[in-house]
């Protein structure tokens, strides 16, 4: 699927307002990383500070800290859960968001309290990009903005 020049694979689901795409495992956990428009916001991403493996991450809560041109931000998960695993080549290649943000450059795997119970919350396929749509507008998000254009997913 496309919107405005940005990927956005049908087959995972997306939280819109934090710039993330979602994926089921088959162990129970789910996998999240940065999608294009997260990537096309934050513009080239210096570093990935995640929480420890262990770690209780609650909804709405920081997973890591993600850095980007001169700034940072927290990374807020959607879902409440245990941190189950980090993408180690974050931690020496973070640029790998940016490159390859739906495969290589995925984030952190959680396992999450209730996935079942909360994954109507996160579109897929159509449904996503009307979300992503509307998240856009609410960003007041400017495809035709030259920064966004050198960001795009070719």
């Amino acid at each position: 699927m496309n919107l405005h020049g940005l990927e956005f694979p049908d087959a995972l689901f997306y939280a819109p307002a934090h710039g993330l795409w979602l994926r089921e495992e088959t162990d129970g956990t789910v996998t999240l990383g940065l999608n294009a428009y997260g990537c096309a916001l934050y513009g080239e991403i210096f570093a990935f500070t995640p929480k420890r493996i262990g770690a209780r991450i609650e909804r709405e809560r920081s997973f890591g800290v993600v850095e980007f041109a001169k700034a940072a931000t927290s990374a807020r998960s959607p879902l409440a859960g245990e941190l189950r695993a980090v993408n180690t080549q974050l931690l020496e290649r973070p640029g790998l968001i940016n490159r390859d943000c739906y495969g290589e450059g995925w984030m952190i795997r959680l396992h999450p309290d209730d996935w079942l119970a909360v994954r109507h919350e996160f579109p897929q396929g159509e449904s996503a990009l009307t979300a992503l749509a509307e998240q856009m507008r609410l960003d007041n998000f400017d495809p035709e903005d030259r920064h966004v254009q050198a960001l795009k997913w070719k």
